[in-house]
């Protein structure tokens, strides 16, 4: 083997070794998903309470979305994040206006001033 070889060899090795190390560098340091469940639930129990007072069964809700019994079960009643497209969806099937589903209040924290008003 000359060193031509060798070194050819090496810079693989090295190539194969960084690009291990990079893809488990932004494995390990990518950001977990934001799910704030306390407000989740309250919109949930909405949702619930809704489908409940008009009669409205998952099963009605899935015809009416196209969406799978699973994925309708995971947005009504499940506590993993959910999209607002999916909340769309199960708002139109519901017959009801996302405004009646967000009739609550947040709260607010208190926040570090504005990068603008930091800089000065």
């Amino acid at each position: 083997m000359n060193d031509y070889t060798k070194i050819r060899k090496t810079i693989i090795l090295f190539q194969i070794w960084y690009n291990k190390f990079f893809i488990l560098d932004v494995y390990l340091f990518m950001a977990e998903q934001y799910i704030d469940k306390e407000n989740l639930e309250i919109i949930r129990e909405r949702l619930w309470a809704i489908s409940n007072k008009k009669k409205i069964t998952l099963e009605d809700i899935q015809d009416r979305t196209g969406f799978s019994y699973s994925q309708v079960h995971r947005i009504v009643r499940g506590s993993n994040n959910m999209s607002v497209s999916g909340l769309i969806a199960i708002c139109k099937a519901l017959e009801v206006q996302p405004r009646e589903v967000f009739d609550f209040e947040i709260k607010i924290p208190k926040h570090l001033p504005l990068r603008r008003d930091r800089k000065a």
